[in-house]
């Protein structure tokens, strides 16, 4: 289970596969995404089974992209990685995007 944001960074390679729990627009809630590109500042995914879809083909087709921020604005309970847009407040009105990052518990 991810426990951080090291953690989360050093689990999310290209090829890992999340699915989406909270998003701030309801209809990613359920979408099962893969990361493209992960580095420094962030990470692409794209819907897998959707190469055409336009998440999959957005950002030159990496996918769109969420950028890390600072731990503060992060959320690690039970298994969901929650970033917010306060650092203060984790909040449904603040959530950006939840997640489960799938084959993580036996990593």
């Amino acid at each position: 289970m991810i426990k951080n944001l090291s953690h989360l960074k050093k689990s999310l390679k290209v090829g890992t596969r999340f699915q989406i729990t909270g998003h701030c627009r309801p209809e990613y809630i359920g979408q099962l995404r893969e990361v493209t590109v992960a580095n420094t500042q962030g990470f692409y995914s794209v819907l897998p089974n959707e190469p055409d879809s336009k998440t999959s083909k957005c950002n030159g087709g990496r996918g769109s992209v969420l950028w890390w921020s600072k731990a503060p604005f992060w959320n690690f309970s039970d298994g969901v990685c929650s970033i917010y847009s306060s650092d203060t407040k984790h909040t449904e009105d603040y959530l950006i995007m939840a997640f489960r990052v799938l084959g993580e518990e036996v990593a």
